[in-house]
């Protein structure tokens, strides 16, 4: 019997002279894993992409923008002076005028009264006039014990009351306004514990509560507005 064919090295052929790699012979190509490089890309730019929607939101929700804040009282139907108001940096969404638009709100009318650190809004200013047609505005003066023991701030809604004349036998007095609402209130500096009180009243009214405060009978009674 033949003995089958050998290459040089020492390792049988078969069929047309093909050589049959051993197990273990050297060259012997082997299996390797692919790496999916598209997923990881795409992982580190939604890294990267959510990282700037981060800090876009951070800086946002820190940003200040000036507003117009009242500084000083303003009664209601008074005119608004340069020196009511300043401007202040503030975050967040609010409500208020701009500061850039400030100028605008001098010289309009407090549609309300406006109180100290206040942020001020367009819907508590006026452009229109104090008086309502058929109405009036007269100063009262009135001593201790003629108006609640808390005062009166304006906006305040007030019945107008004549005292009766010492001696008399009326005790009840007299209804001048029933309704009158306060537009401005501060102390008399000619009288101790005195106070001046505008208020707005029915034309009609007018000229009897004046002579009534002239005389010194004049009493405020709070009433619910």
């Amino acid at each position: 019997m033949t003995a089958p064919s050998r290459a040089a090295n020492g390792t049988p052929l078969t069929g047309a002279g093909a050589v049959r790699p051993g197990p273990g012979a050297l060259g012997a190509a082997l299996p390797t894993r692919q790496r999916h490089n598209g997923f990881v890309a795409l992982a580190v730019a939604l890294i990267i992409g959510l990282a700037a929607v981060g800090a876009y939101l951070y800086d946002s929700a820190g940003a200040k923008v000036p507003v117009v804040m009242v500084v000083r009282q303003v009664p209601v139907g008074q005119v608004i002076d340069r020196a009511d108001l300043t401007t202040v940096k503030v975050s967040g969404q609010v409500v208020a005028l701009a500061g850039g638009n400030l100028s605008s709100a001098v010289g309009q009318r407090a549609a309300v009264t406006l109180l100290p650190n206040t942020l001020l809004q367009r819907a508590m200013m006026s452009s229109g006039p104090s008086l309502a047609a058929g109405q009036a505005q007269v100063g009262v003066a009135v001593r201790s014990g003629q108006i609640p023991a808390d005062g009166l701030v304006p906006g305040d809604t007030v019945r107008v009351v004549q005292l009766p004349v010492k001696g008399s036998t009326d005790v009840a007095g007299t209804v001048l306004a029933e309704r009158a609402r306060v537009f401005a209130s501060r102390a008399d500096p000619a009288v101790s514990g005195g106070t001046l009180v505008t208020v707005v009243v029915a034309e009609g009214a007018s000229t009897a509560v004046a002579a009534a405060s002239g005389a010194g009978s004049v009493a405020l009674v709070k009433v619910a507005s």
